[in-house]
Order: C-alpha cells, then structure tokens, then sequence
C-alpha cells in the first residue's frame, strides 16, 4: 500500500494573491489553508510542468529506470502521462465543499458559505502508483475583489472604464467591511472564550477553597472529639 505524503502550506495575506511552486509526485498530496470572511469568492488555478532539474530535484523521469532519463525524454514522459487532479476542498467544520477531477492545468472557484480557514488539497489521480512521475505545480490563489474578472464584468454589464474603477472601489469597500465584521466575530467569540474560561477557573478555586475549609472544620472537630474522649481536655 502506497502511503501518502501530505503537505501543508498557509497562504498569508488575504487580500493578496500568492503564486507558490510545488513538486508533485504519483499520489501525493498537497495542502493549503487559507481565512477568508464568509460569502467571498476563492479562485483557485493551478499550472503542472515538466520539472528539467530545478534546484537539483531531478526531473520527470521514472524512478525505476537505473540508467535515468534526459531532460526531453522527462518532459515527453510528463506529456504522455493520463492524469488529473483531485482538488478537494474542506471549510472550516471540515466539511467537503468542492471535490472534482480537474485537467492537470486548470482553475475552480466557490464562494465561501462561512467564515474561517477553508483547506485546499491537491492529489494526482490516474497515473500509475509506480511510475514515480515527478512535476512542478504552480498554485495561486485570489479572494475576493481580486478573484472578480472586470473585463468580463464590463462587457457584460457594458460598463466603461470609469463605471468598472468605481465598480472595483465599491467592492473592495464591501470586502474591508466583511472582513472588518469577521474579526469582530472572532473577537466576540474569544472574548466569549475567555470569559467562560475565567468564571470556570474562579469556580473551581471557590471549590477548593470549600475542600480546604471544610476539611479544616472537620479535622478540628475530630481532634476535639479525640481530645474529649482521652480526657485530655
């Protein structure tokens, strides 16, 4: 049974967006993990390339030929290759919100239902387990105003330049205003952590202070109890 690496990545910045490289080998899995304010858009597009020895991670060459192959046989291996990629993605109550085959370059998109850290995984379905395919993924990531395509806004709704500059203000004042309100979400929620954290803790010393004292009382009243029966008071 083949085991499967899993790695994990966290995209900072949520307004930005971040181009990342991977290398992805045969059932591998790859992971990124993204906040987002809940109901915004999360465009997701992915680029997969013949590695030709980059930083010495060798290139797309099988792992069971000894002798190796070239750059350009690599890179023919990785064109003939049938594959796909699984993207699977999770909110934050771990749930699967998206998963669907996509061509090895693609993009998806969803909008958020909720707020909080969605996670985003990558896997390569259909290619041999043994073949030890190796290939350079590109991943990047946009939220929100700059997941929205404009031109395609624009002649759509026929917009001119000036309608489309007011159009990205609006929104991106929309988008502040949400994520404005998810931290204050989040803020009330761990001010409510903490308080319910607090009272438990002034419970439970009001509680040992009570053990204490009352196991006190009533070692002083069978020392006295003792005392009395020895005839020693």
């Amino acid at each position: 049974m083949m085991l499967h690496k899993v790695g994990v990545f966290f995209l900072l910045g949520l307004l930005c967006a971040q181009a990342t490289y991977v290398v992805m080998s045969d059932g591998q899995t790859k992971c990124f993990r993204s906040e987002v304010p809940q109901d915004t858009l999360i465009v997701g597009t992915f680029k997969s390339e013949a590695l030709v020895n980059e930083a010495s991670l060798g290139n797309s060459a099988r792992e069971y030929n000894p002798g190796g192959l070239s750059v350009e046989e690599g890179r023919r291996v990785f064109e003939a290759s049938q594959w796909n990629i699984m993207v699977t993605v999770k909110n934050p109550f771990e749930e699967v919100v998206l998963e669907r085959q996509y061509e090895p370059t693609s993009r998806f998109a969803l909008t958020s239902s909720s707020g909080g850290e969605y996670q985003v995984c990558f896997r390569s379905v259909g290619a041999s387990p043994f073949s030890g395919l190796k290939w350079k993924m590109e991943v990047l990531f946009h939220t929100g105003v700059e997941a929205q395509n404009y031109d395609d806004v624009a002649q759509n709704e026929h917009l001119s330049k000036m309608e489309v500059s007011l159009r990205k203000l609006y929104d991106r004042a929309l988008e502040i205003r949400q994520e404005l309100d998810y931290q204050k979400s989040r803020e009330i929620a761990f001010r409510d952590i903490s308080e319910s954290t607090n009272t438990r803790a002034v419970l439970w010393s009001v509680f040992q202070i009570c053990i204490v004292v009352g196991s006190a009382l009533w070692q002083m009243r069978y020392l006295k109890s003792f005392f009395r029966k020895r005839k020693l008071i």
